[in-house]
């Protein structure tokens, strides 16, 4: 029995034998795909090009800064990130920790960034961003972020 046992537990089951593979490959898919259209929304921002950068967003997005405020819509959202940047005045962001996950229609990005601000310095946090695949394009969906 216990030959048995140790034998069983070398032994992959079917829907064992992958996950890691599985779930690399969703990664790598996930970064593949939405890299390049973060780099664009990241690169709007800096720019302040708000106009732009609401085009990255879904009609029924959000933008919450966690435990302060909330915003719905791509208009609020738009004037929301327009606040946030008169606030800071020019800023440009580093980004790092990227972690990318995917399922059939979202793609979820978890990120670090660090702001440097002309008006409030230097400011750490994180960030959630929840991207919906429609008609074949990704949109912010839901985007969560909060200052450490």
């Amino acid at each position: 029995l216990e030959k048995n046992y140790s034998t069983l537990k070398e032994k992959k089951l079917p829907h064992q034998s992958n996950k890691s593979e599985r779930s690399y490959h969703f990664t790598s898919e996930a970064k593949s795909i939405l890299k390049p259209i973060f780099d664009d929304y990241c690169k709007a921002i800096e720019e302040q090009q708000w106009d732009e950068a609401a085009t990255f967003h879904d009609a029924d997005t959000v933008l919450i800064q966690t435990g302060k405020k909330g915003v719905y819509g791509r208009e609020a959202v738009k004037q929301e990130l327009m606040e946030i940047e008169n606030l800071m005045g020019k800023t440009t962001a580093r980004i790092s920790e990227e972690d990318y996950q995917m399922t059939s229609d979202f793609i979820i990005l978890k990120v670090d960034f660090e702001i440097t601000t002309d008006k409030m310095g230097v400011l750490k946090g994180k960030s959630i961003q929840i991207w919906r695949k429609r008609n074949k394009n990704y949109l912010i969906y839901h985007e969560e972020f909060s200052f450490a």
